[in-house]
């Protein structure tokens, strides 16, 4: 029953899987042939296109044939106008140099003039750019660029007029260098601002507007105010000259053009000296400040206790206020005392005066001796400074050994500088104590004479 079953739907499956196979078969067929004509339409069209191509490019073969006969022709026609022009050429060169040469016979001698011409042009012209007259006069250097230009041609002669000129520029340089005018021109100031100044020009030499010094810049063709001005002692009388009717005026003139002043505003002033000793020239200064002070207190209270002790030289009354009446006190207190006693009370109370009078001068000695001592370490150290930066950079740029240089010269000046007065001053001051104090001597001196002479009429009597 079962082997029944089975067969019953083997059969069934197969009827049905007959149609299925059929059209696939049917649909294959016809795709195959789709892609036939597909192919022999492909082969057609490529055919259609290659001959269109194949017609182009035997047209554009056709116009590249005519273009290069064309070139060839062009070739050969410029080939031929070529040598015609070298010939023309070289007809021309002949003729220039036969034209050059009847040139060069008739100039003769000027043809030399011409040469000299053109050099006293170009050394005008270099006075004129460097001028501070090109301020007020301007135009000149393009008339003699030209005739500079035209004395060194070949194919033009400068003209009587161009020498008129030349002469007559020459001699305005000349003319304007004498006197002092007042003009309004550009003046460019520190800031880079151009503006237009009424400045007064003292021949060739300066420039000076509302004070100040202005210089001739050659690049900028304009007059430049100098950044740092030389100083109240120069520009003083610069404003003055300004200002004044007057036909005589004391004025600063600069005869290298500016140069000078620029090198005086660079200067540097006393700040930057004092810096540029270091910490060794503030030491030498405190120093300084420190002895003059003490030499000045001890001068004033030196002077004071001279006129209380002149004073007390007039008066037999001891006063406890100047050391001859302290002295003297000790003479009252101690009169019944023999000679003996007597002197060696008075040299005592003239060693308790001595310290008083001589205070603080063996301080400004001291100072006095130092300071030149500190200049000399500044000096050393300066120059360790310099040798070690020529061992680091060589000795190609002074700039780097400016500093050290310049600690050792400005210690050594402030050390002589603080010493100089130090020396006068313990000098006076010593020497003003010692005065008071040969004053207390001589009168501890006058009553123990006195003393002697009592004691001995006493014995005699």
């Amino acid at each position: 029953m079962k082997l029944r079953n089975l067969f019953s739907i083997g059969v069934v499956a197969f009827a049905l899987a007959l149609p299925v196979q059929a059209e696939e078969k049917s649909q294959s067929g016809l795709d195959m042939d789709k892609l036939l004509n597909l192919v022999k339409e492909g082969q057609a069209r490529d055919n259609r296109e290659f001959q269109t191509r194949m017609k182009r490019f035997n047209a554009a073969k056709s116009q590249q044939e005519r273009l290069l006969a064309m070139a060839k022709d062009e070739r050969t026609r410029l080939e031929q106008e070529s040598a015609q022009k070298e010939k023309q050429f070289g007809e021309n060169e002949e003729q220039i140099s036969a034209a050059q040469e009847r040139l060069t016979n008739r100039l003769g001698a000027l043809k030399e003039m011409f040469g000299v011409l053109q050099q006293v042009a170009g050394d005008t012209k270099g006075v004129f750019e460097g001028s501070v007259v090109s301020s007020q006069v301007e135009g000149r250097e393009a008339f003699l660029s030209n005739l500079i230009k035209v004395a060194g041609s070949s194919s033009e002669l400068p003209s009587i007029e161009n020498l008129e000129q030349l002469w007559f520029e020459m001699q305005r340089e000349m003319t304007l260098t004498g006197d002092i005018a007042q003009y309004t021109t550009d003046v460019v100031l520190p800031s880079g601002e151009t503006v237009s100044k009424s400045v007064t020009r003292v021949g060739g030499f300066n420039v000076v507007a509302d004070g100040n010094y202005l210089v001739w810049d050659l690049e900028a063709k304009k007059l430049v105010e100098l950044d740092v001005q030389p100083g109240s002692r120069y520009n003083g009388p610069a404003s003055e000259l300004e200002n004044t009717s007057s036909d005589l005026n004391g004025f600063w003139i600069d005869p290298s053009r500016g140069q000078l002043l620029k090198i005086m505003g660079q200067t540097a002033g006393l700040t930057e000296r004092i810096q540029q000793g270091g910490v060794v020239g503030y030491i030498i200064l405190a120093l300084a400040v420190i002895g003059i002070l003490l030499a000045l207190v001890r001068m004033v209270m030196l002077s004071a206790e001279a006129k209380r002790i002149k004073k007390q030289m007039n008066d037999e009354t001891p006063s406890d206020n100047n050391a001859l009446g302290r002295v003297m006190s000790v003479y009252q207190a101690n009169q019944d005392a023999d000679t003996e006693t007597l002197e060696l009370h008075l040299g005592e109370a003239i060693s308790n005066e001595v310290p008083r009078l001589t205070a603080g001068v063996n301080w400004i000695k001291i100072i006095s001796v130092v300071a030149p001592l500190l200049g000399l370490l500044g000096t050393v150290t300066g120059m360790i400074d310099v040798f070690e930066t020529m061992s680091l950079f060589g000795t190609g740029d002074p700039k780097l050994m400016a500093g050290g240089i310049s600690q050792a010269l400005v210690t050594t000046v402030l050390g002589l500088v603080a010493a100089i007065p130090c020396v006068f001053l313990h000098t006076m001051t010593n020497n003003k104590s010692r005065d008071l104090i040969q004053i207390l001597q001589e009168r501890a001196t006058g009553i123990l004479a006195r003393k002697a002479e009592e004691q001995y009429q006493a014995k005699a009597a």
